[in-house]
């Protein structure tokens, strides 16, 4: 599957989050939950790129209906990952498109506009930040780690639970990174500028896209259980060089 016009379909749906005046327009959608102008007008720009230039691959994506959408092929899209940051004018954000292939992700592209910075990765072809080959870190001791995670900001009650494991991580490591974007937080794995990542309950549209493009860097990605993560509903996400997986798993289990 040749998947050069939707890495366009992207790139020219990027200039819309340098907008800024679509900053002002976010809606309620939830409990610390938003959504902009900025969000429907590009998931409507690519939705419509997709639908002509693959009108048999169904689209997933975070601002519609997706009912009965999941299938052997499928686009999921997340529009505009980090909606609050992008509200806030506070880096990063991005669009995040992947195609995922019976249950297993077979192209990804993630791409910030602001930073112009654009990670692709094809099954078997590796990946690449701005069409130059990037490959994970070779870290393999937790404390000479940076760790990158969420907040899990849409579910305060399990806030607990979330910090005290982030707490150990932090003191174990050498130190933790929350960007706000958890499709960039896996590609900064992908690019071994983090060597770990992990958070809880993401949405398939968060990490499609990264997990192809972390996969192709010769990293890792499963839940929490050590699992492939679910592209048809919420999963725990583990994502690391590799060779800090097991220490993870843990922390995770024993805490």
């Amino acid at each position: 599957m040749d998947f050069k016009k939707a890495i366009k379909a992207v790139i020219n749906a990027g200039s819309l989050i340098e907008d800024k005046s679509f900053r002002n327009t976010a809606i309620k959608k939830g409990d610390k939950d938003f959504v902009t102008e900025c969000d429907y007008a590009i998931q409507k720009q690519i939705l419509e790129a997709l639908s002509c230039h693959y009108p048999d691959v169904p689209v997933i994506a975070e601002e519609k209906d997706n009912n009965g959408l999941y299938s052997d092929l499928v686009f999921i899209l997340d529009p505009l990952d980090g909606t609050t940051n992008f509200m806030h004018g506070y880096e990063p954000s991005c669009i995040s498109l992947g195609c995922v292939h019976h249950n297993e992700p077979v192209f990804g592209i993630v791409y910030d506009p602001v930073r112009k910075k654009t990670y692709i990765g094809k099954k078997d072809k590796g990946a690449v930040l701005n069409n130059e080959p990037i490959k994970v870190s070779k870290t393999d001791r937790l404390e000479q780690a940076l760790i990158a995670c969420e907040t899990s900001p849409y579910e305060r009650e399990m806030t607990d639970m979330h910090f005290e494991k982030l707490k150990k991580i932090f003191i174990a490591s050498m130190d933790i990174r929350i960007s706000g974007s958890a499709a960039l937080d896996i590609c900064h794995v992908a690019e071994g500028k983090a060597d770990a990542f992990l958070t809880r309950n993401l949405k398939p549209w968060d990490y499609a896209a990264s997990i192809c493009i972390l996969n192709e860097a010769g990293g890792i990605c499963t839940d929490w259980e050590g699992f492939p993560p679910s592209f048809s509903k919420k999963s725990d996400i583990l994502a690391s060089n590799g060779l800090l997986q097991e220490v993870l798993y843990a922390y995770i289990r024993r805490l």
